[in-house]
């Protein structure tokens, strides 16, 4: 019996799926891993990911250790087979120790016939004096190097032989302008040259080593998952407090009709001073907040201000609306400002609790603008 054609078919059902999603999830799409994203990423985004790597990782690195951060960048077609340069010990006078850093965005894992030219660089700018032999070569890439190359820098000696037996063909016309050939006191060098130097840094090495930069969430994503940790506020009243806590006995003082002006005169007013007590604590978590947001993200990306600028458009009306006195509207500003929804597209959204929200109104009572008509004031002349 002859099977139909038809039998090789058969009907589609509707997909059907047993989990939840998230909007987020709907909004952006699968996860992609970073070691995966890593393989796509443009060659622009990879200089841009090693400049940060370098700023983020290799500068702190190098200065713990070493206690120096001078991390360098070679660019263009006269590195003479330098990238990134890492001091261990900086000098001008051919001391200096330091490592290199080749880094490379391929299509593919690094093969021995693409790297010829840089191990031959090495050896080639090192014998005439350009600079000093590096204590470490490490290669870099967004895919690693391949098997074969893999093998080859496990093997220094064989790595050598290889080097020499392909120099014509990868290294001859490729080092500078002219040919440089491997022949008599420079063979010499090669053949005596430390190839243990190379080393290479894996992808999965890169990616761990970048998650310690605060370039990473920019980006890779995954969100800021530490929250910040609180600050308690300190006993005594802080120079950078002054304004918006003058702001505060302004308005203590509006509500008593008696003048209050330091601690020990609100001290005779327990309720009052409960409350000061409560927004100086407020204030002091929407400034961990602050404090957060300054180190764990790159400049210009600045999230708090984006958030003081939410709050301060949310409760502008509700403070020049008419009170009977100070107090009462700094509990109507903060009381609106806790039940603000702020904007989803803010990364420090998830770290905006009440008290945040709350310390923010005195962050913004803590500023003095140019026009006094758009400063957070809590005692207000409508006569003026």
């Amino acid at each position: 019996m002859t099977n139909s054609v038809m039998d090789d078919f058969y009907e589609i059902e509707e997909p059907k799926y047993n989990r939840t999603l998230s909007n987020k999830q709907l909004i952006m799409g699968k996860n992609m891993p970073p070691i995966d994203r890593l393989k796509i990423i443009s060659a622009d985004e990879f200089e841009e990911l090693i400049e940060e790597w370098i700023y983020g990782y290799l500068r702190p690195k190098y200065k713990k250790v070493q206690k120096i951060k001078k991390v360098i960048r070679l660019a263009g077609s006269g590195d003479k087979g330098r990238d990134v340069v890492a001091f261990k010990k900086y000098s001008k006078d051919g001391s200096e120790i330091w490592d290199n850093y080749q880094c490379k965005h391929y299509s593919s894992a690094l093969t021995p016939s693409e790297m010829w030219v840089e191990f031959g660089k090495l050896c080639y700018y090192t014998y005439i004096g350009e600079y000093s032999v590096p204590q470490n070569y490490y290669f870099v890439s967004t895919r690693g190097v391949g098997p074969k190359l893999s093998d080859l820098l496990m093997k220094p000696d064989k790595l050598r032989d290889e080097l020499i037996a392909n120099w014509d063909k990868h290294c001859l016309k490729n080092i500078s302008e002219k040919e440089v050939r491997l022949v008599d006191e420079f063979k010499e060098y090669v053949e005596k040259f430390d190839f243990s130097i190379f080393e290479s840094i894996n992808p999965g090495e890169l990616i761990n080593q970048y998650k310690d930069t605060i370039y990473f969430s920019f980006r890779f994503g995954g969100g800021l998952t530490e929250r910040p940790k609180p600050l308690k506020e300190p006993a005594k009243v802080k120079q950078e407090e002054q304004m918006y806590v003058k702001k505060l006995y302004n308005a203590y003082s509006d509500h008593k009709k008696v003048e209050i002006n330091n601690l020990v005169k609100l001290e005779e007013h327990q309720y009052l001073f409960s409350h000061f007590k409560r927004q100086r604590n407020y204030f002091y978590q929407a400034e961990s907040l602050r404090v957060f947001d300054r180190d764990s993200k790159p400049d210009g990306l600045d999230g708090f201000e984006e958030m003081k600028n939410e709050v301060y458009h949310g409760i502008v009306d509700i403070v020049y609306d008419e009170y009977k006195d100070g107090f009462e509207r700094v509990r109507a500003a903060t009381r609106e400002a806790k039940a603000l929804a702020l904007s989803s597209n803010n990364a420090l959204r998830d770290f905006a609790d009440i008290p945040v929200k709350m310390g923010i109104c005195h962050h913004l009572a803590n500023e003095k603008k140019p026009d006094s008509a758009d400063e957070i004031l809590w005692v207000i002349d409508y006569e003026q």
